[in-house]
């Protein structure tokens, strides 16, 4: 045999060192990410590793296709970028618990990163050891290469190990592309719902690849899980067969009958006489209109129109969980959770994001897919049944205030877009009113109040600050409050759940002084205070980030074997009418309830013009049944929960395990998310109404 001929072909398909270096790098980062988080293991860690090295060898084929000096220096630029990615995404979720996509990091909504300059110094501080595990290797990649250790030359026509690599690169991620699709894996995969849980499950280049790449299905007409059928109807969306009776809520054909009648009710559909033939006719509105003409609309009931005409103030409490709520310590929180509608089954899922995310659910009454970037995508969008705009075509006076940065998580776009005519925070007018920036929940309602509770009927939306992490000794309100709290739990909670406690009694201190300035007035029996949280209280969990040596969400909010646990709150709904006037309505509701659920809730009680069939959330006083959601797909219902990653239903007491009733509820939650997100994608209420 010709040698020479033997070497040329040789030369061709002689690989260097350089060409192993992303398939090797990816691989690793994707291990160190899961030991630098805790150990916490990866959904599908086999998944993770064909996905990694599939990535490196495609690109490590195309970079290769380069002359050599260029090979060398894109593959360095490549780790790098890499490189900081990990440790960018290592300190994210070390502050925040939670992983934040390349549009969120670049976007707006990662003024998060400096919005805690403290928390995220302190994380880079002792995240520094961690931080050089991904930046190590590029570092010995750039000695290598400037040592000359990874040079050679294949010659320009030594393409063929370049095309190996690529051809196996393609091949490995199409297949396993195609196994991620299907069976329990293929919602997570392909629906694109949370990319904090798409990387705990398939990694961070596969998440980074599927958030950031443009969408390659046909718009309107995928995303809906259907049955096998003849024709392509959609899926029906009614749960399974539940009891009848919601347990502790009157029932809904009751008229109440009080001295004087307050309303009258008008018992039919929560429906709207709208003409869908446009977006049924648009390729991009039409599968999820023939969806929503599939559900039925949720009954008007007993409590249609109770609040009509009334004021509403909503608050979403930062961090806020009612666990350490006590007559002694929170009079206010605890008369208005026991005075109204109580929850006692209510849960703020954890979608993804943080403060945001959690605004949104509650707010627009969709599931938030796109972490902390899920509200500013409505930027622009026609959000018709949100209750500030709903009530806004009524012609209330609207105001929403926030004690923090007037443009954190781009706040400034979103929220008169959401039906306040006024969007009042720090650089916008907070400061001003109360003498300081970033001012206590206290100062904050002290120093706006006046704007609005002489303009009747107003609609008001208040975001608080004070709840918010980290829970120090040294911090002003701890200061203020320690004697109180310390005074009723003693030695009940750690220290640290002892200051969170503090800085929760400013909320507290808040809702004294707007209910007592609202019976002062003599509006309160015709004002409706709602209330939750955004999220569970992160700044407790373990992490350098809150100076916290070990979690202590557990002491507060008992032992946490499960999301569902962890996210489970209190919801409060109450008007003084409730404790006067119709005081029979007051009720415990304890079949499940979600953050989506208290915009079709509010929009019934308030007896204002919606279509049930276009929120995914239902009136928890219609003939419906509870269900709550996670980004996980994980849900609870009256008849048990059910863990996705694990495949396992826990029934319920009185109920047994029916793979038919979960298979079912499964592509309801599915149906859902697909529902919110083509919503928000294709501004549906935009197509249907009209721009806002």
């Amino acid at each position: 045999m010709d040698r020479s001929k033997t070497s040329k072909y040789y030369s061709i398909f002689k690989p260097e060192w350089v060409d192993f270096c992303l398939p090797a790098y990816f691989l690793y980062s994707e291990l160190v990410l899961v030991l630098v988080r805790g150990g916490e293991k990866f959904s599908h860690p086999l998944l993770v590793a064909g996905f990694s090295l599939g990535a490196g060898f495609l690109l490590s084929g195309l970079i290769g296709l380069t002359s050599p000096k260029t090979k060398r220096i894109l593959t360095m630029i490549v780790m790098l970028a890499a490189a900081i990615l990990f440790a960018v995404e290592s300190v994210v979720r070390s502050v925040f618990l939670t992983y934040m996509s390349p549009q969120g990091l670049i976007s707006g909504a990662g003024g998060v990163m400096t919005g805690y300059t403290g928390e995220v110094k302190n994380s880079i501080l002792y995240g520094v050891p961690k931080m050089f595990l991904f930046i190590g290797p590029c570092i010995l990649l750039l000695v290598l290469i400037f040592k000359r250790k990874l040079h050679g030359d294949r010659g320009p026509e030594g393409k063929g190990f370049c095309a190996i690599f690529f051809a196996v690169g393609f091949a490995l991620s199409l297949f396993l592309s195609v196994s991620a699709s299907e069976g329990t894996t293929r919602a997570l995969y392909t629906s694109r719902i949370s990319f904090s849980g798409t990387t705990e499950s398939f990694g961070l280049i596969t998440a980074s690849r599927l958030f950031m790449a443009p969408s390659f299905r046909s718009k309107g007409t995928s995303g809906f899980v259907t049955e096998a059928q003849d024709t392509p109807t959609p899926v029906v969306t009614e749960a399974p067969e539940l009891p009848e009776e919601l347990p502790e809520i009157p029932d809904p054909t009751a008229i109440p009958t009080p001295a004087e009648p307050i309303r009258e009710i008008e018992y039919g559909k929560n429906e709207m006489d709208l003409d869908f033939s446009g977006v049924l006719e648009n390729e991009a509105t039409r599968g999820v209109t023939e969806y929503i003409l599939s559900n039925e609309a949720s009954s008007k009931n007993a409590y249609t129109g109770l609040f009509a005409g009334k004021n509403l103030i909503l608050i979403a409490a930062e961090s806020y969980a009612d666990a350490f709520i006590t007559p002694e310590l929170t009079p206010t929180l605890w008369r208005l959770s026991r005075n109204g509608f109580y929850f006692s089954d209510y849960y703020q899922p954890e979608w993804g994001g943080s403060t945001t995310t959690g605004e949104m659910a509650y707010l627009t009454g969709l599931a938030p897919q796109w972490g902390d970037d899920s509200m500013i995508k409505t930027s622009g969008h026609n959000m018709y049944f949100t209750m500030g705009n709903q009530l806004k075509r009524q012609g209330y006076n609207s105001w929403a205030f926030h004690n923090g940065a007037y443009d954190y998580y781009s706040r400034q776009t979103t929220h008169q877009n959401l039906g306040y005519d006024e969007w009042i925070a720090n650089e916008t007018g907070m400061a001003e009113l109360c003498g300081q920036e970033y001012p206590t929940d206290t100062s904050m309602i002290e120093n706006t109040i006046d704007l609005w509770i002489d303009a009747q009927p107003f609609s008001v939306y208040y975001m608080t600050l004070s709840g918010h992490a980290p829970y120090k000794e040294d911090l002003d309100v701890v200061q203020r409050w320690y004697p109180e709290v310390s005074a009723v739990y003693g030695d009940t909670y750690a220290e640290k759940v002892i200051y969170y406690i503090c800085c929760q009694m400013e909320l507290e201190n808040m809702l004294s002084i707007l209910v007592s300035r609202l019976e002062e007035a003599g509006i309160a029996d015709n004002t409706v205070i709602g209330l939750v949280g955004d999220h569970y209280p992160y700044g407790l969990g373990a992490g350098e980030a809150w100076g916290n040596d070990r979690s202590y969400i557990p002491d507060l909010l008992g032992p946490l074997d499960h999301d569902w646990q962890r996210d489970k709150n209190g919801l409060i709904i109450w008007s003084g009418c409730l404790e006067n006037e119709n005081s029979d309505m007051q009720c415990e509701i304890s079949s499940p309830v979600m953050s989506l659920d208290v915009l079709p809730t509010l929009s019934n009680l308030f007896g204002v013009t919606f279509d049930s069939r276009l929120l995914p959330g239902r009136d928890v006083f219609a003939d419906t049944h509870g269900l709550v959601f996670w980004s996980s797909l994980d849900w609870v219902t009256e008849q048990g929960r059910f863990d996705w990653g694990e495949q396992q239903f826990y029934p319920a007491e009185g109920y047994g395990e029916d793979p038919e009733y979960i298979a079912s509820v499964n592509r309801l939650v599915e149906n859902k998310f697909a529902m919110s997100r083509e919503i928000v994608e294709t501004d549906y209420y935009g197509h249907l109404f009209g721009t806002s």
